[in-house]
């Protein structure tokens, strides 16, 4: 597995409309943080997205 990154230090104000589907970045290479956009996907990370 390739090592985690940090995505940051401070909390990430985000606005979500009712019924939208997120799916939360566990390994801290996403460009769109706080949520996943697959930039996981050709490492070695074996990560499930979560909602």
């Amino acid at each position: 597995m390739d090592q985690p990154r940090k995505a940051g230090n401070s909390p990430i104000l985000v606005e979500m409309n009712a019924g939208e589907t997120r799916y939360w970045c566990a390994c801290g290479k996403s460009a769109s943080q706080p949520f996943c956009d697959g930039s996981h996907k050709g490492t070695t990370d074996n990560l499930s997205c979560s909602q």
